[in-house]
């Protein structure tokens, strides 16, 4: 039994062993603004990790990072915001990678420091005296109703933390709530957009704005 175990623990070690290449490329082309972890779901632990911006090593636990079992389902979970351990803002995407037989085996997360980004928006909003909007966004009407929504979800999501699709359903809630009431929701193909943009059915969403209009 323990040489099967042994024999069984190699050849997942080697499965993961195709994505390291994956993973020093990205790092290489966005060096050093992005950091690669891939995380082993068998142990629970990083498995391989590059430019470690984060301070992270190879063997440490991968607790922090795990998503449950229906997120994994995704392919591709993301982007979504979190924050460094020095306090920088990140832009972050995972990749689900999956055995022989499509079962998650491993997280492949890749973390893009933004912080250079919004410092240089800071420095160019200076130069331009544009301390804040100087104009009303335009009203959400013909053609420039998606970018009036994907404004709103944006505000909404820098508000709570949290990307669209990884929102829990209180929080889910009142993110169609507020778009419902902004009237984003009556524009045609609107729903099954936001649908899309928070990774949930039509039927689904349709089930929270019935639930909420009723109240």
């Amino acid at each position: 039994m323990p040489n099967v175990m042994a024999k069984t623990a190699k050849t997942k070690r080697a499965a993961l062993t195709r994505f390291f290449p994956v993973a020093d490329a990205v790092a290489a082309l966005f060096k050093p603004h992005v950091e690669v972890v891939i995380h082993d779901l068998t142990t629970n632990q990083i498995a391989y990790i590059v430019n470690a911006f984060s301070k992270r090593r190879v063997g440490q636990s991968s607790a922090d990072d795990r998503f449950d079992e229906s997120t994994l389902k995704r392919d591709v979970i993301g982007p979504y915001r979190k924050v460094n351990r020095d306090g920088h803002n990140l832009r972050s995407v995972t990749a689900t990678l999956r055995d022989d037989e499509a079962r998650p085996m491993a997280m492949m997360c890749i973390n893009f420091d933004v912080s250079a980004l919004e410092h240089i928006g800071e420095q160019v909003a200076s130069l331009a005296f544009l301390p804040g909007s100087l104009e009303p966004h335009a009203p959400f009407f013909h053609d420039n109703w998606r970018q009036a929504l994907e404004r709103a979800i944006g505000s909404f999501e820098a508000r709570a933390g949290v990307a669209a699709p990884l929102m829990d359903p209180g929080t889910r809630r009142q993110l169609i709530s507020e778009l419902d009431a902004a009237g984003l929701l009556n524009v045609r193909n609107a729903p099954a957009v936001v649908a899309e943009r928070m990774s949930i059915s039509r039927a689904g969403l349709y089930g929270y704005l019935k639930s909420i209009r009723e109240r």
